[in-house]
């Protein structure tokens, strides 16, 4: 009796594991994987920034950079408008007037504030290189402002301290534009 005991207990545990493997096998599942690809549109935009600038003797010159059909700029990134650098030596940003009176040039340093919060001196190339000027992340305008150094030391007799009167003084800015994180 025992052996018919032992016998059907292995019967049904062979049943069983029969069944397990059925079962088992029906509840496999497959996997899938979603595959997509996207090539974002290229970003597109123009800025515009004046040609001539005419600094005001008297008051601070706000000078506007425009951004316009601004498009498809990635998330997390915005338009960068620069100063690469001035016209003066090691890239420094100053006026240079001819003197009159056949002596040493007439030079004046200027003032500069873009987005930070303070202006900074042309004189100082390490300050002003790579300073941002403006940004942008949809259409619209900005304005950086300059001023002569003079306006710092009013009554100065300092030549390159206060504007000679009756001379042109002539310098220039290089720019830069580029897509930088915000």
């Amino acid at each position: 009796m025992k052996r018919k005991i032992i016998a059907a207990m292995l019967a049904v545990a062979m049943i069983g594991s029969v069944m397990a493997a059925q079962v088992s096998a029906e509840n496999t599942t497959s996997a899938q994987s979603d595959i997509t690809m996207y090539q974002p549109y290229d970003p597109v935009y123009t800025v515009t920034i004046p040609q001539t600038i005419e600094i005001d003797t008297k008051e601070i010159t706000n000078v506007p950079v425009t951004a316009s059909d601004v498009q498809h700029i990635p998330e997390g990134k915005k338009i960068s408008v620069t100063l690469t650098k001035g016209s003066g030596t090691y890239g420094r940003l100053y006026l240079e007037a001819e003197n009159p009176d056949g002596g040493k040039n007439y030079l004046m340093t200027l003032m500069i504030k873009g987005t930070g919060d303070e202006f900074e001196s042309g004189a100082l190339e390490k300050q002003i290189k790579g300073m941002e000027l403006a940004s942008f992340t949809e259409d619209g305008t900005a304005n950086f402002q300059m001023y002569p150094c003079a306006f710092d030391y009013p009554g100065s007799t300092n030549q390159n301290l206060s504007i000679q009167k009756g001379v042109e003084y002539k310098g220039s800015m290089t720019f830069g534009v580029e897509l930088k994180d915000i």
